[in-house]
């Protein structure tokens, strides 16, 4: 499996807020006037964007194993064994979301130093909820249940596990996943 780390899942994250602030503005209150424009939720209208944040994320990742913003840069989540996560893990690792986004002046800023020092690249949700982000075409279901050489970012962002002795590499494009990287200079 390849570990994914910062970037890929910052750019998905970013994704994420965006999917779910547009569900959000379905509950927000929004007054204009005075050259100002203020959106607001309040009472029970402000519990909605934290349900339907948490509700977008588990579901999602049990159902797909990935949100849109996973599935448009190519990671999903698994277990550590690399099947499928399941809907404590995914209860879990999104409930978790509120220690790893400490201190929320500086977002994730805990998840970050926390993905940096794992060889998996786990936030403290994942190291809780017992499950890893990995390119899609690396965990287990996509290599009919074998296990795979693990890698890290370490390797590089676009980092492909070598294919066991005696065996013709994998063509990536048929795989499913992103092009090797071009040779270094």
């Amino acid at each position: 499996m390849v570990y994914i780390g910062l970037g890929r899942r910052f750019v998905a994250w970013l994704v994420d807020v965006l999917v779910t602030g547009l569900a959000w503005m379905a509950f927000a209150e929004t007054e204009s006037g005075d050259g100002t424009f203020t959106i607001r939720w309040e009472g029970m209208d402000a519990v909605w964007p934290v349900l339907i944040t948490l509700a977008y994320f588990v579901v999602l990742e049990r159902v797909f194993g990935a949100t849109i913003g996973k599935l448009v840069v190519g990671i999903r989540v698994r277990l550590l064994d690399g099947s499928r996560i399941a809907w404590g893990p995914a209860l879990v690792r999104n409930i978790a979301r509120v220690v790893d986004a400490l201190p929320y002046a500086i977002p994730y800023l805990v998840g970050a130093i926390a993905l940096n020092r794992s060889d998996t690249k786990q936030r403290l949700g994942d190291r809780w909820a017992k499950t890893v982000v990995v390119l899609v075409g690396t965990d287990r279901t996509a290599t009919g249940g074998g296990a795979q050489p693990a890698l890290t970012a370490d390797h590089g962002p676009f980092a492909m596990p070598s294919p066991p002795p005696g065996t013709a590499p994998v063509d990536d494009r048929a795989r499913g996943g992103l092009p090797p990287p071009p040779p270094s200079p």
